[in-house]
């Protein structure tokens, strides 16, 4: 990607969705934990990552609200809004692994021009039809991404949601032996979405409250492996439901951490990967990396509100 189309793509994002200076540019409002990857017995034969070798690893959970503002609400009225849960594994070696993904089922753009085209059709807080429906024209591959954002359901918890990585990534064993995969986040709690009654009574924002009031909650990394001639560089296309999937490991939240300021520095970079993981082509993933970036440049040289979110 071009510094001119990062350049372009955060000036889409500052004034189409709602940023508030000292804020991250996407997932702006989050909270952090302590947590425990225990990775599967079953994945170590599929790749030499050092965190997935059978040893409880400690990690860094951030889960956040995807809006472009930290004040955007977690659901539109019966609709829900995406979210993230991005991971900082903290390696045996000394070094750390990071990852990020998504509550939408794909995402709706399959290059830095998708991205920048539906970004600028966005206005802040609901999707603009007409802007919308005339940039679809042109691009009938981003339709299934677009469904799947206005799809979303206002979950009752980030416990009780599903994250998707989106991007194809490989596996590489001690053979060498390369397969391509990519990996979800499977709520041990099931998938709940909010009631009838808690959409009366609960606020807008009501998620980093529950989730800090829900000990213990836990998601299964599960990976679904490609098979040959499955696209691995293009993130709106899924793969068939009946591919291989391997069980990866488990997460379990831990306390609350205590400096929930310092940590906010963070960059969960999803192309931060070690040896025994390999990234893909795909475009969208390693634009994400040149924006993560960016948003931080741009976010630590400015001074936020006063007022704060949840």
């Amino acid at each position: 990607m071009t510094e001119q189309q990062v350049q372009r793509a955060m000036h889409a994002m500052e004034t189409a969705t709602g940023t508030v200076p000292g804020f991250r540019r996407a997932h702006p409002r989050g909270v952090h934990f302590h947590a425990t990857f225990t990775p599967s017995a079953e994945i170590g034969s599929w790749t030499t990552a050092e965190h997935l070798q059978g040893s409880p690893v400690p990690a860094l959970v951030r889960l956040s609200n995807a809006g472009g503002s930290p004040y955007t609400p977690d659901r539109r009225g019966d609709k829900g809004v995406p979210l993230g849960l991005a991971i900082r594994f903290d390696l045996a070696s000394g070094g750390h692994s990071t990852w990020a993904a998504a509550s939408l089922p794909n995402f709706p753009a399959r290059d830095a021009e998708d991205f920048i085209g539906l970004t600028t059709a966005i206005k802040p807080g609901k999707l603009s039809p007409l802007k919308v429906l005339a940039f679809l024209a042109t691009r009938r591959h981003l339709l299934p991404g677009v469904k799947g954002l206005n799809s979303l359901i206002p979950p009752q918890s980030f416990a009780t949601t599903r994250f998707n990585g989106l991007h194809a990534y490989y596996l590489v064993n001690a053979a060498g032996e390369r397969r391509a995969f990519r990996y979800s986040w499977m709520p041990e709690a099931g998938i709940v979405a909010l009631g009838a009654r808690e959409r009366r009574e609960w606020p807008p924002q009501y998620l980093i409250s529950e989730i800090k009031q829900r000990p213990g909650a836990a998601w299964n990394l599960v990976f679904q492996l490609a098979d040959p001639g499955d696209p691995v560089d293009d993130v709106t296309q899924q793969w068939p439901d009946t591919r291989q999937t391997v069980v990866a490991g488990r997460l379990e939240l831990g306390a609350l951490h205590a400096d929930q300021a310092s940590v906010e520095n963070l960059v969960f970079d999803p192309t931060n990967v070690v040896a025994g993981i390999e990234l893909s082509d795909d475009p969208v993933l390693h634009f994400r990396s040149q924006v993560y970036g960016e948003s931080w440049n741009r976010r630590t040289n400015e001074t936020r509100p006063s007022v704060k979110p949840e």
